[in-house]
């Protein structure tokens, strides 16, 4: 029969040794594939956070709105948070752009009676660390996220970007180096009513946004402003697309 005292000896050492080997096997996998699942938590992971990472975003969208018109005599309202000043009109919007670089290009053509307008927005620059030098992916904007202006409601950004554009009407120029910022965004209005639910009083965190839809809203605005518009400026181009391809 074997010894206790000799069998304590030598199992004792081979635990430790076996506890060693796992734990060194652990620290490996922890320095090579990041943090451990069970300590992530409900934290959103940055896009470069990602290995394979492009940076590179190509999108269409479809089924155009206007919101209100190219006429509007002022006062007029271009978010119309009632959705009562809307214009189905002939139109789509192309985005090609680099995310890490703050590059590309986003076009947009669309026709207001027998006028065509295409809107050519190339120079991104951001003004806030969250815009993330003019095009930024994954982050919250407007409401109460404290990010942006709270003109519209809270919500979550797939990707946008911000900086200059210029707009042309039947091929000659009808506003250049615009300030411009396009969202692609969790659907902001009611698909039935075509109101967009802000401000309301809110008994939870999440914005007033609907996250089972998604759209591309684009704004050009000029710099000088008018205080009976709303948003308050002599010029405030608004559109919105309600289908969205990856591509």
């Amino acid at each position: 029969m074997q010894d206790p005292i000799r069998f304590s000896r030598w199992f004792v050492p081979m635990t430790v040794l076996a506890v060693s080997v796992v734990s060194s096997s652990t620290d490996a996998e922890v320095a090579k594939f990041g943090t451990p699942k069970d300590q992530e938590g409900t934290r959103i992971f940055q896009a470069t956070e990602h290995p394979h990472y492009s940076g590179q975003f190509h999108l269409k969208g479809q089924k155009a709105t206007l919101v209100g018109g190219m006429q509007d005599p002022s006062p007029w309202d271009h978010l119309d948070y009632a959705g009562k000043h809307l214009s189905s009109v002939p139109g789509t919007i192309d985005i090609d752009v680099d995310e890490r670089s703050n590059t590309g290009q986003v076009v947009a053509e669309f026709d207001e009676g027998k006028d065509h307008y295409r809107i050519v927005f190339d120079r991104f620059a951001g003004s806030a660390p969250y815009q993330d030098g003019g095009i930024a992916t994954r982050v919250y904007e407007h409401g109460d996220s404290g990010n942006g202006d709270p003109l519209y409601p809270k919500t979550w950004l797939y990707l946008a970007g911000w900086g200059r554009a210029d707009v042309f009407k039947n091929g000659q120029p009808l506003y250049k180096d615009y300030s411009a910022h396009f969202m692609v965004m969790e659907r902001s209005r009611d698909p039935k009513t075509h109101e967009v639910h802000y401000p309301e009083k809110r008994t939870l965190p999440g914005g007033e946004t609907d996250p089972a839809g998604m759209e591309i809203d684009l704004w050009v605005r000029s710099k000088e402003p008018d205080t009976k518009n709303f948003p308050p400026y002599e010029v405030f181009l608004h559109l919105y697309w309600d289908e969205v391809t990856w591509r």
